[in-house]
């Protein structure tokens, strides 16, 4: 559900400002109204360093658990200055990358040289003889050049020949004596020091390295605590940018929401402060921000809902009327008991250790891995066994329990059914409580259409000698709902306007929901394909096992082991994306889902 919320708006006399900020900052219940878009500069600077502070945190994060490194450097460090040298070092370290880049091009173009002395080069030169470095590729080199001309071979390197010219004409164009020949540049460097710069360099990188390392593994608290300090200080400048000033600036104007279960708090500090405050009920036209409230087990799926949006103010919060389905439709899709036994037993086992934050996210997965032992129940698939052909003899009483492939076909379409008509009610009951019972008559004329024909469809199939479909009660009840979906589908509108705006809707109406329930197939699909994957892995790992004990075991072991886990990840993907999909399309659809409302955020001290 969504918490109802309260609107402030509080006028405080300028001395007593700074004061009134820091309490209320301190009950942390308020989530401030924002009228100014715009950021001035100091703003988008403290977004953009608090920002850049997170990236160079997560980089941090990673590395820390990636290197093994002791040391007690920088565990004092304050964390503004941390992040002043951790800037520098990464200054440093492109600086150094592309400086090795460029040594090792530079080395590239003079190690099919080798290592000559520019010393001995400048000698020659002084003694009236010219050194020209020429390259040609190595099959088109003649032998005969070097009975014409004065020719050196130095190397061939990577099919090319080099090879220099030692002439006393420093004007001879050999490139246009000897064909295929080009003249290169004579080298700048020694290719001795040109190695030595390498190492050097490498011993820079590895050194500053080091130092990226220990901040990595001593210093991310200090940092975490410096960004915490940063969205603290944002804060805080951001009520100041919000707040108008009246009254020639002697009176502070802000206003603020707070949620119904925090409002009495807030009035209790208000009666001692010397503010006066104005409240009142949040409306859906003020636009409050979103607060959820749901059980301990739709809770774990607020994550889930905000991934498209939160409900505006007023609507119905769907998560606790989604949760259970897509539950069960993540359970379908994957559909392997063995799978769903994994995902219970290491969520389990992470639980113990793992972050308090990150707990509801296991919880959620070991919901989805029960809905998923079930259904692999249901279907009798076990690691992509299908126990209903396995010849084991205790299984022969529950054999004629699981479910063929044809009852999964029609029990996705009965789950697809099921969730369209309660989406439906949902959309009827949000209409009611937006704008009145009268606006919802339309959808619960289709309501009464779509069961109303399924119920007499399923009579005539038990009593073939009677059409009941056709029959006098069921066309009052088609009668009925037909004035509800085209005369009194809107209040406000004409007979004749409804009229067309209803079968503008039936048209929507009947293509619609026939193709969202089609949409729904794809559950059985997505099972199919899982329990097919582990059949086939399970079949690779004894089809391709050689004939050697001990290695026999091992092969099928590995096989068995690479493909589940395969199995596991792409079937796992497929079976959060697609009942995500049907969720956000089908189900939000018909339960007339509007979205597009903002999360409570209070202003208080953040917390690192």
């Amino acid at each position: 559900m969504i918490v109802p919320m309260y609107h402030y708006s509080f006028l405080v006399f300028h001395a007593d400002y700074e004061h009134f900020v820091k309490n209320l900052k301190e009950i942390g219940v308020a989530h401030m109204v924002e009228h100014k878009e715009d950021p001035t500069p100091e703003i988008e600077e403290q977004y953009r360093l608090i920002t850049d502070l997170g990236q160079k945190i997560k980089q941090l994060e990673r590395k820390a658990s990636e290197v093994d490194i002791t040391g007690d450097d920088y565990k004092e460090e304050d964390g503004k200055a941390l992040y002043r040298l951790i800037t520098t070092i990464e200054q440093k370290k492109d600086q150094l990358s592309q400086d090795k880049t460029a040594l090792e091009k530079e080395y590239a173009q003079v190690e099919p040289w080798g290592y000559f002395k520019l010393g001995d080069i400048r000698k020659l030169e002084k003694a009236g003889l010219h050194v020209r470095f020429l390259v040609c590729p190595g099959k088109k080199y003649k032998q005969s050049w070097e009975n014409e001309h004065p020719l050196s071979v130095i190397s061939d390197y990577k099919g090319f020949r080099h090879f220099v010219a030692i002439d006393e004409d420093p004007n001879k164009d050999y490139p246009s004596l000897l064909p295929k020949v080009d003249e290169v540049a004579r080298p700048t460097d020694e290719l001795e020091n040109i190695e030595r710069k390498i190492e050097e360099n490498n011993g820079k990188i590895k050194e500053i390295e080091e130092k990226h390392n220990l901040i990595a593994v001593n210093g991310l608290e200090a940092l975490k605590k410096y960004k915490a300090e940063l969205e603290d200080k944002l804060s805080e400048v951001k009520v100041r940018f919000q707040t108008s000033d009246e009254a020639e600036g002697k009176v502070k104007f802000l206003e603020a929401w707070v949620p119904e279960t925090n409002a009495p708090e807030l009035d209790k500090w208000l009666e001692n402060e010397e503010a006066y405050y104005i409240k009142k009920e949040g409306k859906e036209e003020d636009k409050p921000p979103i607060l959820l409230k749901n059980n301990r087990y739709s809770r774990l799926f607020e994550p889930v809902a905000k991934l498209f949006s939160l409900p505006k103010y007023g609507e119905l919060d769907l998560t606790p009327f989604f949760a259970p389905f897509f539950m069960m439709f993540f359970g379908f899709c994957l559909g392997d008991a063995g799978y769903g036994i994994i995902m219970l037993v290491a969520t389990a086992i992470y639980k113990r250790k793992a972050n308090p934050d990150f707990k509801p996210m296991l919880s959620l997965v070991q919901w989805l891995g029960f809905a998923t032992v079930l259904f692999g129940v249901l279907t009798g698939t076990v690691f992509g066994v299908n126990l209903n052909e396995a010849p084991i003899p205790f299984l022969s009483d529950v054999r004629a329990m699981f479910l063929d492939e044809q009852q999964m076909f029609n029990l996705a379409l009965i789950f697809g059914l099921i969730q369209i008509l309660f989406g439906m009610i949902l959309k009827a009951i949000n209409q009611i409580k937006q704008k009145g019972f009268l606006y919802s008559v339309s959808t619960w004329g289709w309501f009464i259409l779509i069961v109303s024909s399924g119920i007499f469809y399923l009579l005539d199939e038990k009593t073939p000698d009677q059409t009941l479909m056709w029959s006098l009660p069921h066309l009052i009840i088609l009668g009925v709902a037909g004035l509800g979906i085209f005369i009194f589908n809107d209040p406000k509108r004409n007979i004749f306007i409804n009229f067309g705006a209803g079968l503008w809707d039936a048209y929507n109406m009947i293509t619609g929901v026939v193709g969202d329930l089609l949409s729904y197939i794809r559950l059985f699909a997505l099972g199919l394909s899982s329990a097919i994957l582990g059949l086939v892995f399970n079949q690779l790992a004894f089809d391709l096992s050689p004939d050697v004990i001990v290695v026999k075991q091992i092969v099928i072991l590995i096989i068995l082991l690479i493909g589940h886990s395969i199995n596991i990840f792409m079937s796992g993907l497929g079976a959060f994306v697609h009942p995500l999909r049907l969720t956000f399309v089908e189900f939000y659809k018909n339960a007339g889902f509007a979205g597009g409302g903002k999360e409570y955020k209070p202003f208080k001290k953040v917390q690192y």
